[in-house]
């Protein structure tokens, strides 16, 4: 039996501490709290909340599915100064994609390959705008 493209994923990411063992990924599965971040992460010493999504459309649009709920939790938790990001795989165009769900909507942040690299890159930028918005 295949696993789910979503569940193949998210173990991509997981995946990436054997490369570098300064990432941190916990995997959060929780029935009690809607909306709540998929992966709690620390990157080069920066913590923050991922959402994976993977949108199978071939043109996708800036609807990346989001529940109300993930939206309504992603909005408080940005307000309170914490930080989630959502990282969306878009197979079709072979990239990811980082966006930000703030007080004003979905905002596009980045593009990167859908490589171990690209994934990387995508993890480090989140970092670096979670490190640059406490200085």
């Amino acid at each position: 039996m295949s696993k789910k493209p979503e569940t193949v994923f998210s173990q991509r990411i997981k995946d990436l501490k054997k490369l570098n063992k300064d990432y941190y990924f916990q995997a959060i599965e929780t029935s009690t709290s809607r909306g709540v971040g998929d992966i709690f992460t620390v990157i080069l010493g920066q913590s923050y909340w991922l959402e994976l999504k993977l949108i199978k459309a071939k043109k996708p649009t800036l609807n990346i599915g989001l529940s109300k709920y993930q939206i309504a939790w992603q909005t408080v938790l940005n307000k309170h100064g914490g930080h989630c990001f959502n990282l969306v795989r878009v197979p079709t165009q072979r990239v990811v994609k980082t966006y930000r769900h703030e007080a004003s909507g979905l905002v596009e942040l980045a593009t990167h390959p859908d490589t171990q690299a690209g994934l990387c890159t995508a993890l480090e930028h989140m970092a670096e705008i979670v490190r640059t918005s406490r200085s």
